[in-house]
């Protein structure tokens, strides 16, 4: 289906007489990398020691770093959604999901198997490292119904690989136009043998998980790779919510993703 649910288009806008969360860059230290890592972190309106926040993780694509959501206005939509209402307080993580020492934005070697593990790498960076630092550092609720994850393109293809296996930790997860690789692909320019299996995409009822995938019905860099996860989960009886919207691979369906996931969870 098409554009199940519109999306305002002030919502990413500053407006007067709101007020907006502070975005700060944090380091931390990765036992993965043996490096310092950086993350952005947007802080709700109002933010105290003295009040506790759930946390949504929101992941970037191929060529990007944790600059890279900024291309949605966060900081905006998040500020404009929780002055209406819409949503709870929360903090945003916009952490860089490349796991390696060099850890640059648009690397030499981007369409290369050594740089989607680099991405793969990130679910240790997170669960091992950047997670306990945010329980450490900030004012958070803890457990799963507290914790979202959500990403674009590869970071996409990485929120479905890290919640699928480590369902314990997030209840809220959300795909906008996920990558190629979550399932085993072939072409005649590049192979992967998948991080996960159509019988292995799934999540347990013992987890119950909100689950969204969105892609653009123009879509010329993953072409047909989300609706395969939808019809995988389907398959398997995980439920899910899985839609198509105008748009190609950008943040006109980026945006339209986020929006759409961050009125869903923490409810």
């Amino acid at each position: 289906m098409k554009q199940i649910y519109d999306i305002p288009k002030d919502v990413r806008t500053k407006k007067e007489g709101v007020t907006y969360g502070e975005m700060q860059l944090i380091s931390y230290q990765s036992s993965v990398t043996q490096s310092i890592r950086n993350a952005n972190v947007i802080l709700p309106p109002g933010y105290s020691q003295q009040e506790k926040y759930p946390v949504v993780y929101m992941l970037h694509g191929i060529g990007g770093d944790e600059e890279e959501w900024l291309g949605a206005n966060p900081v905006e939509m998040l500020g404009n959604l929780m002055a209406n209402g819409e949503i709870p307080k929360m903090i945003a993580v916009l952490p860089n999901v490349r796991a390696r020492k060099d850890d640059r934005k648009d690397p030499d070697d981007i369409f290369t198997l050594e740089h989607f593990h680099a991405f793969d790498s990130f679910i240790t960076d997170l669960t091992e490292c950047l997670m306990p630092y945010m329980k450490e550092h900030f004012s958070i609720l803890e457990g799963r119904e507290h914790t979202a994850i959500c990403g674009l393109s590869m970071g996409g293809r990485e929120t479905l690989y890290i919640s699928c296996t480590h369902p314990e930790l997030f209840a809220y997860v959300g795909a906008f136009s996920p990558a190629i690789g979550v399932l085993p692909y072939a072409n005649p320019f590049m192979s992967e043998p998948g991080l996960l299996t159509e019988e292995t995409l799934k999540w347990s009822v013992e987890y119950p998980t909100f689950i969204m995938i969105a892609t653009g019905d123009q879509d010329m860099v993953v072409r047909t790779e989300p609706e395969r996860y939808h019809k995988a989960l389907e398959k398997n009886g995980t439920d899910h919510i899985f839609y198509v919207t105008e748009g190609a691979h950008d943040f006109v369906v980026w945006s339209h993703g986020l929006f759409n996931f961050l009125k869903k969870i923490f409810r």
